[in-house]
């Protein structure tokens, strides 16, 4: 298990006091998740620069600011979509990032419009996993919180009939996004363990996808980690809070530590 501390904490404006704090730790087993934002290109630049100087593990999250993974092929927005993801793969592989995280949407539907919209979300993610294994990086489909008041794209029993349809995809299990949606999380792993590469760990009211830290939620994290440790024991953990959490560098040790002592 690598433990992975994602930049979403500090903000945008922050990537680099997450990377160079971790980097700093001088732990194998201790990395940053770096989110690859393709459409600030000062952004792009920093994240560039900052990948020369840290030495810890580095997984990517993918880009999902200006990119829509049900874009209608052909469009505009499709040809942006795999130009970001080739971009992103191509960093990635420069620098020996451990897997990428990838959203089959940032949108919600109706009824009528979404059978449309997930079969371009296959298409798409089919080219995006192609070009993931022309750089030989590893690319991972995430569960996706329901859109309040929308169709989501995948209900649950959709998101894991994905991986009975599609084979060669892997997955995160964004375990916030499960609390709210009500997925089954150890159903899904004895039927998928295999898949399952990394988590997203944060917490919530199991109502609003809050990205709290581990211990301000409802979701029992004390109730996975024996699911965890009999199904996919070498899987990355992504601690990934946001910045209303308030937490200092510091106030992360003891969350480390409790992944350490109970997965």
């Amino acid at each position: 298990m690598n433990i992975f501390v994602s930049s979403l904490i500090r903000s945008q404006d922050g990537m680099e006091s997450v990377a160079d704090w971790v980097d700093s730790l001088g732990d194998p087993q201790i990395g940053t998740e770096l989110i690859a934002f393709t459409h600030d290109d000062e952004y792009w630049r920093r994240l560039c620069q900052v990948l020369k100087r840290i030495h810890c593990p580095i997984t990517f999250h993918g880009p999902y600011i200006g990119t829509e993974g049900t874009s209608q092929q052909g469009s505009d927005a499709h040809l942006h979509l795999l130009e970001s993801y080739r971009r992103t793969f191509e960093l990635a592989a420069e620098y020996g990032v451990r897997h990428v995280v990838y959203h089959t949407t940032q949108l919600g539907f109706t009824p009528d419009t979404v059978d449309a919209a997930r079969r371009r979300a296959e298409e798409n993610a089919a080219q995006v996993m192609d070009l993931a294994d022309r750089y030989k990086v590893c690319v991972l489909v995430e569960n996706l919180p329901y859109p309040v008041g929308k169709t989501p794209l995948y209900t649950n029993e959709q998101y894991t009939d994905f991986f009975r349809r599609i084979p060669r995809a892997y997955s995160i299990i964004d375990v916030g996004h499960s609390h709210v949606n009500g997925l089954d999380i150890p159903a899904f792993l004895r039927e998928h363990s295999s898949r399952v590469k990394a988590y997203h760990f944060h917490n919530n009211d199991g109502l609003r996808d809050q990205h709290n830290d581990l211990f301000h939620g409802t979701f029992s994290f004390e109730k996975l980690a024996p699911q965890y440790r009999r199904y996919t024991p070498d899987a990355n953990i992504v601690l990934e809070y946001e910045p209303h959490t308030n937490l200092s560098n510091q106030d992360l040790l003891p969350h480390i530590q409790y992944l350490r002592d109970n997965f």
